[in-house]
């Protein structure tokens, strides 16, 4: 089924691998909360109301960005190529690692050769350059071409993208703390405003250039007469601007409940020393 957005016929429609494997997210998390919850979380609740939203948002998520209208018009516009991979490197991670209980982590990453694995992985500078490494390579321009000439290897790509991202958030958020070490405040900002650097490289290219990065696009009809270079443009806008916000917003987040960690403990201190001893008679 097409329908016309901008004067250019658009596919329709949610692929169905996209939505078998959202469902099964969805069916295999609560299928984990049905069978380990108890054991797991005896006496309290398995799941909180909070990490069953934060689990289904970020599922939601990633059915939509890899279905209607932002897959679809990602074949058409770089623009949406990056918007859709900028949900699935900064949104999905985090908001399925919120939605991960402790208790999950001993179930999913019981095997031991598994679990040794992950925790190497997941290590800030190894799972910093991977997801760096597999950001740069999804947007070569080789990269870019096959994805849209293959949809086994665009999704196959997605997965990576979107496993890389979530080992590197994992640093700064860990829903498993005995396993995966979440770095402490301050280094924890540093390392996401390292994650901010690399991306300068390529939406340089996009937003200053005078030629098509990726020329794959140069024969896609464009919805609303948007031009080749214009719609490079504005998807570099959307890699480094987009993006860099996002996360400084994180950093600053992080920052203000830190400061304000602080100056609690700084303000119990001080009472602390200003309350008399006791002394018994």
């Amino acid at each position: 089924m097409d329908f016309t957005l901008g004067g250019v016929d658009i596919q329709a429609g949610f692929p169905l691998d996209v939505t078998l494997l959202s469902l099964g997210l969805l069916v295999g998390y609560w299928g984990l909360v049905r069978r380990h919850g108890a054991d797991m979380a005896p006496g309290r609740s398995a799941v909180t109301r909070r990490q069953a939203t934060m689990w289904v948002a970020g599922v939601a998520v990633f059915w939509i960005s890899d279905g209607w209208p932002v897959a679809a018009l990602s074949e058409h516009l770089f623009s949406f190529h990056m918007f859709q991979h900028l949900l699935q490197a900064l949104v999905i991670p985090p908001l399925l690692l919120m939605g991960l209980p402790e208790w999950m982590g001993d179930v999913l990453l019981r095997n031991d050769r598994f679990r040794a694995t992950v925790k190497w992985l997941a290590r800030p500078l190894v799972a910093g350059i991977l997801f760096n490494i597999v950001f740069l390579v999804t947007h070569v321009p080789a990269v870019v071409s096959a994805q849209l000439s293959n949809e086994l290897f665009h999704a196959a790509d997605h997965l990576v993208l979107i496993a890389a991202a979530t080992l590197m958030w994992a640093n700064v958020m860990s829903p498993f703390p005995t396993i995966i070490r979440q770095l402490n405040p301050l280094p924890g900002m540093v390392y996401l405003f390292m994650m901010t650097i690399v991306p300068t490289v390529p939406s340089a290219f996009l937003i200053f250039g005078e030629s098509a990065l990726y020329p794959v696009y140069a024969n896609a009809s464009r919805p609303w007469g948007v031009t080749l270079i214009d719609d490079m443009r504005v998807g570099g806008v959307i890699m480094k601007i987009v993006g860099g916000f996002f996360l400084w917003g994180v950093i600053a987040v992080k920052y203000f409940r830190w400061a304000a960690a602080n100056e609690r403990a700084e303000q119990a201190a001080k009472r602390a020393r200003s309350t008399p001893d006791v002394v018994s008679l």
